[in-house]
């Protein structure tokens, strides 16, 4: 039972992942198109600034699904509440302090930007209506942690991929709406954005009652037991959360004070298609997280091990051809997808991929040093990254212009992550680097090495791609790398079971044709 679960859950994930990124895929190019480079760039920028409220989490969200899966296993309804309510009335306080934060910001900080002045009063209305939008989400996410608690992944995913297509069909029309100038649309943007809240966090409340009757959300159970609880477990993810924002809205914060907003687009196109490849990879690795948790709670060292191995290759196999992808059919793809004049994201795609081969791979080091509850030193040293990101950003803005807010973001991810991570991973498993990359790494890395002189070939005798071309490419580098991996990464064993899921599959649609 609990494996069909399981199963549910990744299914799930992906399949709202998918819905997510098409739709992405098809939106950005009217987002941008419509808006142009100062009004895209203007609407990153208040994403951006509002992010960094996420700050005001402080860790509370995970815990809260930790304690609520814990005190569901006993049975304790009174503890569930109590740690609903606590956690609601924390983040309430939150979401206070983002909308003073907002105000703040509004009225005192936002003309230190280099925003046109045209545009300036669009942007303080949407920035103060995404603070409001916060403000709200902060308190309103514990329903959803609630039914993480209860493993119904695929109620999230379902609300999700809704949720997407209304807001993809709102930002549409208003888009297209001849009668609305340029800054009216980034006000209606942000306007979406609080509709969609509202819709999206009263199902998710209606459904976590639905599915546990008990929950119930009330002051009166707010205690100060229950707040250190939250606080105490919480407090390193805070930190993790503190270094995640400094490095992925960082960079638009920097280029608009150093630069211009309209210059934030180039970047933001090169980092969103980044930031796409880390979520496939990381969907993957995820579910690797109860397995985590299970070996460390049984001491098991040498199943740690192996889970580590078989994870980085996991991770590897996806990540690689991704990477490569990027490095060389990037600007075919960013042609395709936004048009010529986006053509020059490609370079800030190509720099911002570097780090991607070493710290994908790494997801799993994270996640089993989280579950052996060694999240101490890893919070810390993301917070260095973090940090280190910022400054070397402000002074590389300085120097060498936009590239170098890139190279800002590159060379902090490598140190960081792609060297010490996983040196400290090993370090706990008490496994030496050699066996580590000899069993986990060096496969895969061999099976990339004919695709990307595949990738390569392509970018050099493909001067103008179609979509059908683009297409054919990616087929061709795709199944060199998946036949060469089957082969050469994958043990007997793991063949066999990649070999039955598919003619599973494709039994399941045999007789759904037939029954049709």
């Amino acid at each position: 039972m609990h494996l069909r679960v399981i199963l549910r859950n990744i299914f799930s994930n992906w399949a709202s992942y998918l819905v997510t990124a098409v739709i992405g895929f098809l939106l950005a190019p009217v987002v941008v198109h419509s808006l142009g480079n100062t009004g895209y760039g203007l609407w990153t920028l208040v994403v951006s600034l509002t992010g960094y409220f996420g700050l005001l989490d402080l860790g509370i969200r995970s815990s809260v699904g930790r304690f609520v899966v814990r005190y569901l296993a006993l049975n304790d309804e009174d503890n569930v509440n109590r740690t609903a309510s606590t956690a609601f009335a924390i983040l309430a306080a939150g979401g206070t302090l983002a909308l003073l934060a907002t105000l703040i910001v509004v009225n005192f900080l936002f003309g230190n930007f280099k925003v046109e002045p045209q545009f300036m009063s669009a942007g303080k209305t949407a920035l103060l209506i995404t603070g409001v939008n916060m403000s709200c989400i902060l308190p309103l996410s514990i329903f959803s942690a609630v039914l993480i608690a209860l493993e119904r992944y695929d109620i999230l995913s379902g609300i999700t991929m809704s949720i997407e297509v209304i807001r993809a069909t709102l930002v549409v029309v208003t888009l297209k709406l001849d009668s609305l100038s340029l800054d009216h649309k980034v006000v209606a943007l942000a306007c979406i954005g609080l509709l969609i809240t509202a819709i999206q966090y009263t199902a998710m409340a209606m459904l976590a009652k639905k599915l546990y009757r008990p929950l119930r959300v009330s002051y009166r159970l707010v205690g100060s037991a229950t707040f250190r609880e939250l606080f105490g477990f919480g407090i390193y993810r805070f930190i993790w959360i503190v270094a995640n924002q400094l490095i992925f809205y960082s960079d638009s914060v920097v280029i608009g004070i150093f630069l211009s907003a309209g210059a934030i687009t180039y970047f933001a196109i090169g980092g969103q298609l980044i930031s796409y490849g880390r979520s496939v990879v990381s969907l993957l690795t995820d579910t690797l997280v109860p397995t985590a948790a299970r070996l460390d709670a049984k001491q098991d060292l040498p199943g740690l091990r192996k889970l580590l191995v078989s994870g980085t290759m996991m991770a590897l196999i996806v990540a690689l051809p991704l990477c490569l992808g990027f490095l060389f059919l990037g600007k075919q793809f960013i042609v395709l997808w936004m048009g010529q004049p986006y053509a020059a994201s490609a370079v800030f795609l190509i720099v911002l991929t570097i780090p991607q081969f070493g710290s994908m791979s790494q997801y799993v080091s994270v996640l089993i040093l989280a579950g052996m509850a060694k999240h101490k030193v890893l919070a810390y040293l993301v917070f260095v990254e973090g940090v280190a990101n910022l400054l070397l950003s402000i002074f590389l803005v300085r120097k060498i212009g936009l590239i170098g807010v890139a190279w800002g973001t590159v060379i902090p991810d490598l140190i960081v992550t792609s060297l010490i991570v996983p040196a400290y991973t090993l370090r706990i498993l008490k496994m030496d680097v050699r066996s580590y990359i000899v069993q986990a790494i060096a496969r895969p890395v061999l099976c990339a090495i004919p695709v990307a002189v595949l990738a390569y070939a392509f970018s050099v005798l493909v001067e103008t791609a179609t979509w059908a071309v683009f297409a054919a490419e990616v087929a061709a580098m795709c199944f060199a790398f998946g036949v060469l991996a089957y082969f050469f990464c994958l043990n007997v064993q793991q063949r066999k079971s990649v070999t039955g899921a598919f003619v599973l599959v494709f039994r399941r649609r045999e007789a759904v044709v037939h029954g049709a």
